[in-house]
């Protein structure tokens, strides 16, 4: 093999302009890189293969008369629920508890979100993976990363 041939199997265009420098450095980068390739097909294929079982899963269920007509006694009796719960929400006290627990349930997705977003900022500053909250408990500070697909708009 020619030199020129070796220089293209072992850079990525994602490989950082200061750690091309350093080949070890490039080596570890590219494993990394085709680790995480590895595994996203790998879950791309289980996922593939999840679908697939689920599938045939549920056209088993489907295809049993038993399990349909019991489904069907299933379906009516969750309409009757949803028609009663919505004559109960119908009273005032009952609307209004409902109003207050999705606002609850909002203000507290929106905390979390302000919450992470201070906890990045106090990790970046402090190094700190751990933090004592209001009551003296020790929390760890969890990142969560995954891979999305890229939105045609970018």
């Amino acid at each position: 093999m020619d030199d020129n041939q070796d220089d293209k199997q072992t850079t990525s265009p994602n490989v950082p302009a200061d750690v091309i420098a350093n080949s070890p450095q490039v080596e570890e980068f590219l494993s990394l890189e085709n680790l995480v390739k590895t595994y996203a097909a790998k879950v791309d294929t289980l996922e593939k293969e999840l679908k697939e079982k689920s599938q045939i899963l549920k056209d088993t269920f489907e295809s049993d008369a038993v399990y349909r007509e019991h489904a069907q006694k299933a379906k009516e009796a969750n309409q009757t629920k949803a028609i009663t719960k919505q004559q109960l929400l119908k009273q005032p006290a009952m609307a209004e508890l409902s109003e207050r627990i999705k606002d609850l349930k909002f203000d507290i997705q929106e905390s979390k979100v302000m919450m992470s977003d201070y906890l990045q900022q106090y990790q970046k500053q402090t190094g700190a993976n751990q933090i004592e909250v209001g009551n003296g408990e020790v929390l760890e500070i969890v990142s969560v990363v995954k891979l999305v697909k890229k939105s045609s708009r970018s």
